[in-house]
């Protein structure tokens, strides 16, 4: 993607309209924006389409197809950073509309203070005064997040197709390069253990543990699990429970690494969480474990995605740690049930033969 100054030719050509996305902040709701990207490229082919980020899920940007520019903030600095990152980048003549994925009231705030003359958005509250295109209420997390984003395009008349597009993301172009130069030599599943969320969100480690076993005596492959920083000490003990031939990559990899591993795996297993969205999203092989959130609305999408959750009367309850001491519905799912829905992603979908 091209991030060209405010001089270029092309950003300023008479005629043209200049569309902003305000994009959502968490990893999972960056990828399940990118429909809407998709649609308003299609529906708006020869307008300029301007996407503003925060640094941190930039990468999951950098090279889409369906924007002309990126421009990224930092999220310490706020809404004044943002404000400050759109009038240093802004096209000739301002931004005719811009679509407020966000639901916070700073958000809706930014698109004002950048001069943005219609502000698409969904409005609860104050942040319904900050906007000037507002539908319906936001369709409740029973329905698709990427439906309710999708739905926003309407009103600046564009066709909103069904089915959507596909979520899009594109791997650096050396991933196989970065593959590399995280060790990772051979075949290799990834399991996503961690959860920014909560507690709430994650399966046992001692669920993983199996799961893990299974792979690495079925298939002989290496087993990468990846995660944050703070979640490096809980993946270690996890890999020690396991004794597999492990790779502890947890605080080791930056996005565009991350990306570069998903899209190498023959298999990704993990919670509801940024990573299972973008390898869904890339068309590897994916298994999410949900606990006390909605497959319904956040379901990572793509052709080789599964999901496995309890059914449980209490669930999904969306809160970040069970009040009940253990999650239930994350304790009810076995790793046998797991590995059955791996089996079935990749073998409906010729990935069959995934040994060493």
């Amino acid at each position: 993607m091209r991030r060209a100054s405010t001089a270029d030719s092309t950003a300023c050509r008479s005629g043209r309209r200049r569309l902003l996305v305000l994009s959502p902040n968490w990893i999972g709701d960056v990828v399940m924006a990118t429909p809407l990207l998709s649609i308003l490229r299609r529906a708006f082919s020869g307008d300029l389409i301007t996407v503003l980020c925060r640094t941190y899920v930039s990468e999951l940007l950098a090279r889409c197809p369906f924007a002309d520019r990126l421009v990224t903030y930092d999220r310490r600095g706020g809404a004044a950073a943002a404000v400050r990152a759109l009038r240093a980048d802004r096209p000739r003549g301002g931004w005719e509309a811009a679509f407020v994925l966000p639901p916070s009231i700073s958000s809706a705030l930014t698109a004002l203070l950048a001069g943005c003359r219609r502000r698409v958005g969904y409005g609860a509250g104050m942040r319904r005064l900050l906007l000037s295109d507002v539908p319906g209420p936001a369709a409740p997390r029973t329905s698709h997040l990427s439906n309710s984003y999708a739905a926003l395009a309407a009103l600046l008349g564009a066709e909103v197709p069904w089915p959507l597009p596909a979520p899009t993301i594109v791997a650096p172009y050396d991933w196989r390069e970065r593959v590399g130069a995280a060790g990772l030599a051979g075949p290799y599943a990834v399991l996503a253990a961690g959860a920014m969320y909560g507690p709430a969100k994650m399966w046992p480690a001692a669920r993983y543990a199996a799961l893990a076993r299974m792979i690495a005596e079925e298939r002989g492959i290496v087993i990468a699990v990846v995660g944050s920083q703070a979640e490096r000490a809980y993946v270690e003990a996890m890999i020690r429970c396991s004794g597999t031939r492990s790779a502890n990559l947890a605080g080791r990899l930056d996005l565009g690494a991350l990306i570069a591993v998903l899209r190498g795996a023959r298999v990704v297993v993990g919670n509801d969480s940024g990573p299972v969205h973008i390898s869904a999203a890339l068309g590897v092989p994916t298994v999410t474990v949900f606990g006390s959130t909605s497959p319904a609305w956040t379901a990572p999408l793509g052709p080789r995605s599964r999901v496995v959750a309890a059914d449980m009367d209490c669930s999904p309850c969306f809160r970040r740690a069970c009040p009940d001491g253990g999650a239930r519905c994350l304790e009810n799912i076995s790793p046998e049930a797991v590995m059955d829905a791996a089996r079935e992603a990749m073998r409906e979908n010729g990935y069959e033969n995934w040994k060493a």
